[in-house]
């Protein structure tokens, strides 16, 4: 009289199992608050690059949901950003209006991750947080699959850990970390975090065996609000008693320092780790960002020339140019070379390779002439 039914005893054993598995996955997130100004003018106000379809059919931002969904359940997936831009985002993205976290204002990262850490470990107490970026290009998936599962591990041994990008190039647009020699358990402590170098100061840091700063980080939630405490109260105090008061928030969101993740916490922790990524990555900084993404694609007749989409086009004595059309009509190139070509319905950008980097203050231009002030909407 006193046995109870084996179904029941079972289901309720997998029940608990199931909970137990769904709690221990991570909470994801996204960071989705860029201007994206160097992607003008397919980047705009209103649809920033991250809302853009940069390199692929899907939004930048789509695909680094989809990536998140690989690690974790979606109500576990949240984006940071503005009021503003969580109205473009739910209504692109059919993203619900309880999977944000939403900042008064641009403060850089620092303060978002704050304000999401707080959130989250009152909604998902003891979890650990992964926080990703909204314009990367990362392949393939099961190896950021890997990557992150190991950095989940590493964080739940109370490290706050960055992933790290093995160079491809002495590129001197990337931060880089100077991992310790010596390992802890399945990472590297990280010994200091080098600011963007000159050209010769790139090279030795690749020489060096140094990574590049991936702006990937996974930690848990009650850490990294420990760190806060410890290294940012200036950022973490104000927030404390009204992250979940939006009027009272805004006012304390005027009073906390604009500093990145790294400078506030990761430079001055002494629990800073890394792991090197097993997967490709490109922050997908610039329009130059879609030659490394797409090297190897091209076929022999574009001849080194980077075309996105179906279009129509030939060619004759160019080469190494990057077209973006936004129409189905002919590209004709001639004797053109290392060129960048961008077009929407109000706008086309046709730029020098090397003359890229400059593109901010062209924008400069557009924001200074109130006629032009259409063209960056």
């Amino acid at each position: 009289m006193n046995d109870m039914p084996r179904t029941n005893s079972t289901t309720t054993t997998k029940s608990k199992t199931s909970n137990q598995s769904k709690n221990d996955k991570p909470v994801v997130l996204i960071m989705a608050g860029g201007k994206g100004e160097r992607f003008w003018p397919r980047s705009t106000i209103t649809v920033p690059k991250q809302l853009q379809k940069i390199y692929s059919n899907k939004t930048l931002l789509q695909e680094t949901i989809d990536r998140a969904k690989s690690i974790t359940s979606a109500d576990r997936i949240f984006i940071g950003c503005n009021a503003t831009l969580q109205k473009a985002i739910i209504k692109t993205h059919r993203i619900s209006a309880k999977n944000f976290i939403v900042e008064p204002e641009g403060k850089n990262t620092a303060a978002i991750i704050a304000l999401a850490a707080l959130h989250f470990e009152k909604k998902f107490p003891n979890s650990v947080h992964v926080i990703l970026s909204a314009d990367h290009f990362i392949e393939p998936l099961h190896l950021f699959q890997e990557t992150m599962e190991l950095a989940v591990r590493l964080a739940k041994q109370d490290r706050l850990v960055t992933c790290g990008i093995r160079p491809t190039r002495p590129d001197t647009g990337y931060g880089y970390i100077q991992p310790s020699k010596t390992k802890i358990g399945i990472g590297f402590p990280i010994e200091k975090f080098h600011e963007k170098p000159a050209p010769k100061l790139a090279q030795k840091y690749v020489k060096k065996g140094y990574l590049w700063n991936s702006g990937i980080f996974v930690w848990r939630g009650a850490m990294i609000l420990d760190e806060f405490r410890n290294h940012a109260a200036d950022i973490i105090g104000p927030l404390e008693s009204c992250f979940n008061k939006p009027k009272e928030l805004a006012v304390a969101f005027q009073t906390i320092p604009e500093l990145p993740i790294d400078i506030a916490i990761m430079e001055r922790s002494k629990k800073s780790s890394v792991i090197p990524a097993l997967f490709q990555w490109d922050d997908v900084g610039s329009w130059l960002a879609l030659e490394r993404i797409h090297s190897g694609e091209t076929t022999a007749a574009d001849k080194n020339n980077v075309f996105t989409g179906g279009v129509y086009r030939i060619l004759l004595d160019s080469d190494n140019n990057i077209i973006v059309p936004n129409s189905k009509r002919l590209i004709a190139l001639l004797g053109v070379n290392d060129m960048i070509y961008v077009e929407t319905e109000t706008a086309v950008l046709l730029a020098a390779k090397d003359s890229i980097d400059d593109i901010k203050q062209l924008m400069g231009q557009l924001k200074e002439n109130p006629a032009l002030h259409r063209f960056l909407k």
